[in-house]
């Protein structure tokens, strides 16, 4: 049996962060956003300064899960500094400012930095035990060329890239507006990934630029199951192109891994970077697992037997009844 939008909209309803429940996590990171906002006012003589701050991530495109134990409610942060023309150049100048500019606003209990055998710093994380908020700090240093681009060191380490934070909002936000249920069939995928412990090989970022993609280039998919069978049929197939976006400046570069994924402001950046030839042949091998078990699931004439093949791709949480 073929199931309908307000069915699966049913499902993404239990998988979703609810209204009702942000509250505590809102209330949390306006907290911080006062802080920072009362810190940049009070800061500009400083030579090297935050100039401002953007919500990223999931949170702000609107995809965002609902918390689980191994899966926290995660929000990006990015924070602009300037004030020093080598700071681009120099990351552990970079992270230490943001570290000691985050512990002088906030007590540093709640201020994870994660470092290197060497001692630098590779990541900066903001956590709230009492609701279980993650705030993960991104630095970015604003470039003069091309307008409205910025440096960012890459998560984990390994170097830095250009993009531009608000032209990927603005495309998440384009895609959305675009196709209603692009959103859904996001968050749908993000916790089929989560189910099969896919993560962190496929992120988020991934997951919803292959869907944008599919969107450009095979038209818009407004139906949430023909778009999730579309996803895992095109990850599955054995000719994965390279995914690229002519909004994009640059061109691909050379590149050894099994995907080319990129970033829809920067085709220089491959959001698939990390993903190396098994964790890729794991990603494709549950696409396919999933591609034939809904295909299956389409044939059925039983809702209960459809209902356990989606089950057997989305966990034994998967449920398409009203609350």
């Amino acid at each position: 049996m073929k199931l309908t939008n307000s069915e699966l909209k049913n499902f993404v309803h239990r998988i979703k962060l609810k209204q009702e429940n942000m509250g505590k996590y809102r209330d949390q990171l306006t907290h911080l956003k006062d802080k920072l906002q009362d810190k940049i006012k009070n800061d500009e003589r400083n030579a090297i300064r935050v100039t401002k701050f953007l919500i990223a991530g999931s949170w702000k495109k609107h995809t965002i899960l609902r918390h689980t134990g191994e899966h926290p409610i995660d929000i990006d942060l990015i924070l602009y500094v300037e004030g020093d023309a080598n700071l681009a150049k120099d990351l552990k100048k970079l992270h230490d400012f943001v570290y000691d500019y985050l512990a002088s606003i906030y007590p540093t209990k709640d201020i994870e930095r994660d470092v290197d055998m060497e001692g630098n710093t590779k990541s900066i994380k903001i956590k709230f035990i009492s609701s279980g908020l993650e705030i993960d700090i991104v630095p970015v240093v604003p470039l003069a060329s091309p307008a409205g681009y910025v440096l960012q060191p890459q998560r984990g380490g390994g170097g830095k890239y250009t993009t531009s934070v608000e032209g990927q909002l603005a495309f998440a936000k384009n895609r959305y507006q675009a196709n209603n249920s692009f959103n859904a069939i996001v968050r749908c995928l993000k916790w089929w990934r989560n189910y099969k412990e896919l993560k962190p090989e496929l992120t988020s970022f991934m997951i919803e630029l292959i869907v944008a993609y599919l969107d450009v280039n095979e038209g818009i998919e407004t139906n949430i199951e023909e778009g999730i069978i579309r996803f895992f049929r095109f990850v599955s197939g054995p000719n994965f192109p390279v995914i690229k976006f002519k909004e994009a400046i640059n061109q691909i570069p050379v590149y050894s891994t099994p995907v080319f994924i990129g970033d829809p402001t920067n085709n220089e950046n491959n959001a698939g970077k990390k993903t190396d030839t098994i964790t890729w042949a794991d990603i494709a091998k549950e696409a396919d697992f999933a591609f034939e078990a809904l295909n299956y699931a389409q044939s059925i004439n039983t809702g209960g037997s459809t209902n356990e093949e989606w089950k057997s791709v989305f966990g034994p949480s998967f449920n398409i009844n009203q609350d």
